[in-house]
């Protein structure tokens, strides 16, 4: 479970886990900066994207494969 900003996100595995390739969630924050700090100290891998007008975007890994994309307003 997350909170943040009065939010939660809960997630679960199911037994027979596969991570998704290409579905994925994006996530709107403040600070992209901050965030890429986050996955590469934990050694996930991270991917600028700069091919979205309007946006910063970047994507990066959970510890179990799955894709997580973040994005900040240019």
């Amino acid at each position: 479970m997350a909170r943040a900003g009065g939010l939660e996100l809960h997630l679960g595995v199911e037994e027979e886990f596969a991570a998704a390739r290409k579905a994925h969630p994006g996530i709107l924050v403040s600070d992209l900066d901050d965030m890429v700090r986050r996955p590469a100290a934990a050694a996930q891998y991270v991917t600028w994207d700069v091919d979205f007008p309007g946006y910063r975007r970047v994507y990066a890994a959970d510890p179990f494969g799955n894709r997580l994309e973040f994005l900040q307003p240019a």
